[in-house]
């Protein structure tokens, strides 16, 4: 029983953190939601500091503190998340960060305790902890997909009391108190739909954050009401109606990614209005019959479509909720997505292009982007839809004289968009120097900064896979004139700026990339960090990587020293941070090959925890003898490692055909394998600490353990960014070969 109760508390603590990440991506931008949910796993520290004091004082297994630790973590998840969520915004981040800590200080308590308590079945505990974990990271796609944000949070104290009851049976002390919590929140699932709907939509913190959408409107003086609300695993959707404004609403992920949706009455005669606009210029000149649209939002790129004559319209959007809610808003929009010429796909854009044997006269992405954060946060959000490759796929299902067409938001997006397009070109055959023939750009009427500075707003570059004509170009600029757009490079006809130097020879790829403030080297499929403009990314992580280690030192410190257990200590600091170089980067690996970044993380990382908990159960087996000179298990990770990363690419363009089951099947045993010998060094260090009589500081290393991968997984994103994801990988095996010599530092001699 007590390995079921380690699990269940295993699965409400994964899930716990996937709605705690969820939560906090509507309230802050990527960077602030990505530093606090990381520094609040220190929490499992922390516990494992206090259960290691709490032994200190009593020599005595106190069960009765094990049963209440579960008791506890059951109430504080229904009251950190309530606080959180009744809370108006707080511009103190300290707040945030003490509210999604206190789960994880009660977590880090619980599983401390256990590991010490019972380190002689520490094999049993950790195949418990993992495999729970594993199963954790499905059901929280099932839960948030089915059963919303409410729902998802009772449901994670259901599973706590399930495993206080079945702690108490085992350890044969009094339940009431986990028998009564297991009624009060079973009667919590059945709470009417219209309060709960009621209770999701009315975030407070979301409502009264001025930094969103939501809050910017009232700031300007606009009224906002929020007429729809979806929560899933991939994001917060809503639709907001602004007062005053009847044909326009404003469809947003997480509060921060909008698009709008516009009013229409499904007549194709009432679209002209649109031909004015920059959107509609890809669509101005050439054959439009065929049109892919990546991330139509709102429906605002189908209307520039079929503005242009397309008969033919695939939209591709990998936020289902958006689709729903354009389907419920269908008296609004004139049924946008229920039209004979549209259909419409609720897949990622990239896997969606790659599986197609369709080809195009228009492949069309408008702001798209497949994180709702902003400004830094996109640097550390992978976005394979810009990189060469994606490039690359796109001009391969283009149609004879086919175009491509990229809205972006400013001149960092631009930029970096032009030299992508120039390597993907230059990969197909095609001289740097003739690039810009393909090319042509184009910015909406001149806008100005508070400062007065001219600033490109919302520029469109379209790439053909043949040389523009002079027909061709003076249409685009014809067309371009009349809605008051002005064209940065238009071959023939408006040839001027860094495009014009590369076409003369003047100006080299390199120093076109080199001649901006901000970077613009573009992206490719091993680091598709599109959106790091911010040449300074990097020193913010260095510093948060500081910032976690001077926490670790202090947190432990003190511990280490007067225990003189420097060496165990750096034994688990080690697997704590090399099992997430390898976690994290193999995830992402497998976004592109899955074809989703929540099926990626869900099955990916579900078999990468059950393999590593069934590694950890069989890792007192014989041949995999602990107290040898080199562990075997631990030199195996390195070889594996470095066979992934060697074979994933062939292994993926070999099965690119397989429906999804069997993709599946392929990225779960080849995780799992890696999984499996991953998952035996934690086990055989408790309990090698345990035989050798130092069970007293086995709750630390737990804690030493958890908050390490912290490290880990900030370390990973700094060298996917600087040199990609196969580096973060061998990095993470590099770790593994030092722990496959490491007895003495698990015996601390």
């Amino acid at each position: 029983m007590i390995l079921l109760s380690v699990s269940l508390v295993s699965i409400s603590l994964f899930i716990y953190q996937v709605i705690l990440n969820r939560i906090y991506s509507t309230l802050f931008w990527y960077h602030y939601t990505f530093l606090i949910t990381s520094f609040a796993i220190f929490g499992l520290g922390i516990g494992g500091i206090v259960a290691y004091n709490q032994r200190q004082k009593v020599n005595a297994f106190e069960v009765q503190s094990l049963y209440k630790s579960i008791i506890m973590l059951s109430i504080s998840y229904i009251a950190s998340l309530g606080i959180i969520y009744i809370l108006p915004f707080q511009n103190d981040l300290l707040v945030y960060l003490i509210l999604a800590a206190l789960p994880f200080v009660i977590g880090g308590y619980y599983f401390s305790s256990v590991f010490r308590e019972l380190a002689g079945i520490s094999n049993k505990l950790y195949f418990a902890d993992l495999i729970g974990s594993g199963l954790g990271s499905v059901v929280v796609l099932l839960s948030l997909n089915n059963l919303g944000i409410f729902r998802s949070v009772i449901l994670i104290c259901i599973i706590s009391s399930l495993a206080a009851l079945l702690c108490a049976k085992h350890f044969k002390v009094k339940s009431v108190s986990s028998c009564i919590l297991l009624t009060i929140f079973l009667i919590g699932l059945f709470i009417p739909a219209r309060y709960v709907y009621s209770i999701e939509q009315n975030f407070n913190g979301f409502i009264t954050n001025k930094t969103k959408t939501l809050g910017s409107l009232y700031e300007s003086g606009k009224k906002g009401k929020i007429v729809f609300t979806k929560w899933n695993v991939f994001s917060r959707t809503d639709v907001i109606k602004i007062e005053g404004d009847p044909n326009e609403m404003i469809l947003t992920i997480d509060g921060a990614a909008n698009a709008p949706m516009y009013k229409f009455d499904g007549k194709i005669s009432s679209l002209n209005k649109y031909k004015k606009d920059i959107e509609y210029l890809p669509f101005s000149f050439g054959r439009n019959d065929k049109t892919l649209i990546i991330g139509p939002g709102g429906g605002r790129d189908i209307l520039y479509a079929l503005t242009g004559n397309s008969k033919d319209i695939t939209g591709v959007e990998i936020n289902t909720s958006s689709i729903d809610a354009v389907k419920y808003f269908k008296g609004f929009n004139g049924n946008i997505y229920g039209r004979p010429e549209v259909r419409i796909y609720g897949q990622d854009g990239r896997n969606f292009i790659r599986k197609s044997k369709e080809k195009y006269d228009v492949i069309y992405l408008s702001l798209v982007m497949t994180n709702a954060s902003q400004n830094i946060g996109y640097a550390l959000s992978e976005n394979y839809l810009y990189t060469i490759e994606a490039v690359q796929d796109y001009m391969d299902h283009l149609a004879e004289n086919g175009k491509i067409a990229f809205l972006a938001h400013d001149e960092e997006d631009l930029s970096k968009l032009a030299a992508t397009i120039i390597h993907a070109l230059n990969n197909k055959g095609i001289p740097i120097k003739d690039t810009p023939k393909y090319i042509a750009i184009f910015r909406q009427k001149m806008a100005q900064n508070e400062a007065g500075d001219e600033h490109i707003h919302y520029p469109m570059l379209i790439v053909k896979n043949k040389p523009f004509t002079v027909t061709e170009s003076n249409q685009l600029k014809y067309t371009a004139a009349k809605g008051q757009n002005s064209p940065l490079y238009i071959p023939h006809v408006a040839e001027k700026g860094p495009l014009y130097h590369i076409s003369n020879g003047h100006l080299s790829l390199t120093g076109f990339e080199s001649g901006f403030p901000f970077n613009a080297t573009p992206a490719t499929d091993n680091k598709p960090y599109f959106y790091n403009f911010n040449k300074e990314t990097l020193l913010v992580l260095m510093v948060i990587l500081f910032t976690v280690l001077l926490g670790s030192v202090v947190l432990f410190a003190p511990i280490v020293s007067r225990n003189k257990i420097l060496k165990p200590a750096l034994y688990f600091s080690g697997l704590g941070i090399g099992y997430m170089l390898i976690e994290t980067p193999l995830i992402q690996k497998f976004i592109l090959y899955l074809g989703h970044p929540v099926i990626a993380f869900t099955y990916i990382l579900a078999a990468l925890l059950i393999g590593s908990g069934i590694g950890g159960y069989f890792s007192n087996i014989g041949l995999f003898n602990p107290l040898k000179k080199i562990y075997m298990p631990a030199l195996i990770v390195v070889g594996i490692s470095i066979a992934l990363v060697s074979s994933l690419s062939t292994i993926f363009n070999i099965t690119s055909h397989f429906n999804l089951l069997n993709k599946i099947l392929i990225s779960t045993a080849l995780v799992m394998i890696q999984g499996f010998f991953m998952g035996m060094p934690f086990p055989r260090g408790i309990r090698i600490l345990s035989a050798s009589g130092n069970d007293d500081i086995i709750a630390v290393m737990w804690g030493v353990n958890g908050v390490m991968s912290i490290a880990g997984s900030v370390l990973s994103v700094i060298l996917s960014m600087e040199f990609g994801f196969n580096i973060a990988i061998l990095a993470g095996g590099v770790v593994y070969a030092l722990i496959s010599l490491s007895n003495k530092f698990i015996l601390g001699k």
